[in-house]
């Protein structure tokens, strides 16, 4: 089990549209804590990696979304090495 930190904004977004999203392990106001070997975890990366790396179709208001997906990818790559 590796369990990393990741923004809550992006993860509730992500189970918000019932989306397969790895259970939290931990929680608090900011941030939620998840395992990388739950099944789940491939279509959560999935969605980042879609919101990431496409910010022509965003408005200014939106780009919050982006950002946070990017911190959940950076959030794996420096626990992960991936």
């Amino acid at each position: 089990m590796t369990i990393i930190r990741i923004p809550r904004k992006f993860y509730d977004d992500h189970r918000e549209r019932d989306l397969e999203t790895p259970p939290a392990v931990k929680e608090n106001s900011r941030s939620v804590w998840i395992d990388t070997t739950h099944p789940d975890f491939a279509e959560l990366v999935s969605d980042a990696k879609y919101y990431a790396e496409d910010t022509a179709g965003w408005n200014q208001d939106s780009l919050h979304w982006v950002y946070a997906a990017r911190r959940l990818l950076t959030a794996i790559d420096q626990r992960t090495g991936e």
